[in-house]
């Protein structure tokens, strides 16, 4: 700076040209990517395509997180949330103990959202940030890509009264009570895959609009309370 005659130049008080950081950069640029309109992905309407998510979501990864899976399917498909929980209990999953248990809870709380008539299914940080080993994962898509071959060409829509409206509410309901079954039936073999494959039955009559699949599965839920009730009971 150049100093007048007779005058001491005045000190420079300008700070030095940082370079922007990795991280300033990757916030912006994710910032601008939220704001960007992206097309929505369409909800899964059979179990090959929620069980081909699930596989995607794992990728070459060695474990994969909840959120992971819930992005990949969307979280305003009730009957696709509510699959994913049923899903565990039926499948070679279902061996950890405590996990039927908390599989449950879930069940209990995406249904009642549903009974609210919430247009999203909330799931919970402390779920959604728990990680499996993608190999784990792995096995229990491929035991379940059998029965999604089976049930995907059953699936239609059809009887959408059972499925849609008030109808919604009352597979919530029962499923509702076919979760409260599952804890105190944790320790007898096979209990909580069968009530959980009448979980699952319910979520498949959701995301295909089948109200026939729907009425099966109140038949077999009400066999089911009829069997639980001598269970416990006796």
């Amino acid at each position: 700076m150049v100093a007048w005659p007779g005058r001491e130049a005045p000190p420079d008080t300008r700070q030095p040209r940082s370079r922007l950081s990795r991280d300033l950069i990757a916030r912006t640029f994710e910032g601008t990517m939220r704001r960007r309109r992206t097309r929505p992905r369409p909800p899964p309407s059979r179990l090959k395509d929620i069980l081909t998510c699930v596989e995607e979501a794992c990728g070459e990864a060695e474990t994969v997180s909840c959120r992971a899976i819930l992005d990949q399917i969307g979280q305003r498909s009730f009957g696709a949330v509510l699959l994913l929980p049923a899903l565990v209990v039926v499948s070679p999953l279902s061996g950890i103990i405590g996990l039927p248990t908390g599989a449950a809870t879930l069940i209990v709380l995406i249904c009642g959202q549903m009974l609210l008539g919430r247009k999203e299914a909330w799931v919970p940080r402390a779920v959604t940030t728990r990680s499996m080993r993608c190999q784990r994962v792995q096995k229990a898509v491929r035991f379940l890509r059998p029965f999604s071959r089976l049930t995907d060409r059953i699936l239609r829509a059809r009887l959408r009264g059972v499925t849609e409206g008030a109808g919604t509410r009352c597979i919530a309901l029962a499923c509702i009570l076919l979760a409260l079954m599952m804890p105190p039936l944790e320790l007898v073999p096979f209990a909580t895959s069968l009530i959980a494959a009448v979980i699952t039955l319910f979520g498949l009559a959701l995301v295909a609009n089948d109200g026939l699949m729907a009425l099966i599965a109140y038949a077999l839920t009400a066999a089911a309370l009829a069997g639980a009730g001598s269970v416990i009971l006796g």
